[in-house]
């Protein structure tokens, strides 16, 4: 009888995703890309602004010290440095896919001359810094085990008034731009995008539940199967 070798599990990677709002005569839209038909990981879906956590993403509190204790258990995350990271990740992936940075002008002066790329180019053409706190968390998503490239996504809601810039794609995403939260299920979209979509749909504009008591929904599949955890943190 020969043994059959056991299928490794890939572990997920940590990721973010930006849903960026905007109202238009009581109207909510979402910004959304779709992916390009050579991309490796979903090709030709729709999708909102992210990507993976990078080294530099660690690296980026240790010139901008934010203290986002609160936010850990939300996030799942390992550390406040672990949970700052993911917060960047969301905002560099923005600004490189989409021209538009979550940012803030300068209070006080920093020293970013050690530290390049987009933030200290900002800082010194622009005067601008991250700003961590107009970041909303609204829910998880973890890629199912069948799959061999596994991302732990977390998703955040912002508002247009919140960034500079204009929009613009590296070419990462196609087609990018606005879209009623209303038509985006007529797109080709994700099973977790349109989750994360209706969940919008059922907040009607009441952003104010982020405040009180809210529950976070953690979304994967198991046994074939669409499974959400909702957490209250």
């Amino acid at each position: 009888m020969h043994n059959k070798k056991k299928q490794l599990i890939s572990k997920p990677k940590d990721a973010a995703s930006m849903i960026i709002l905007k109202k238009i005569k009581k109207k909510t839209y979402v910004l959304m890309g779709r992916r390009p038909k050579s991309s490796r990981f979903m090709p030709n879906i729709y999708v909102f602004p992210g990507g993976a956590l990078e080294k530099q993403d660690f690296l980026a509190n240790k010139y901008f010290n934010f203290e986002l204790k609160s936010q850990r258990k939300k996030l799942k995350a390992r550390d406040e440095n672990h949970a700052c990271a993911i917060f960047f990740t969301a905002i560099r992936e923005t600004y490189e896919e989409t021209g538009l940075y979550l940012s803030t002008k300068v209070k006080k002066k920093i020293n970013l001359s050690s530290f390049n790329g987009m933030y200290s180019e900002n800082y010194y053409k622009y005067s601008l810094l991250p700003n961590l706190n107009k970041l909303i968390f609204f829910g998880r998503a973890i890629t199912p085990s069948i799959f061999k490239k596994r991302f732990h996504a977390r998703f955040f809601l912002s508002f247009i008034n919140n960034f500079h810039g204009n929009i613009k794609t590296n070419g990462e995403l196609e087609d990018l731009g606005w879209i009623n939260i209303l038509d985006v299920k007529r797109k080709n979209i994700a099973d977790v995008t349109e989750f994360m979509i209706e969940q919008l749909i059922k907040l009607n504009g009441n952003f104010a539940v982020f405040d009180k008591e809210f529950s976070y929904p953690m979304f994967t599949w198991k046994n074939r199967k669409v499974w959400v955890k909702w957490e209250i943190l």
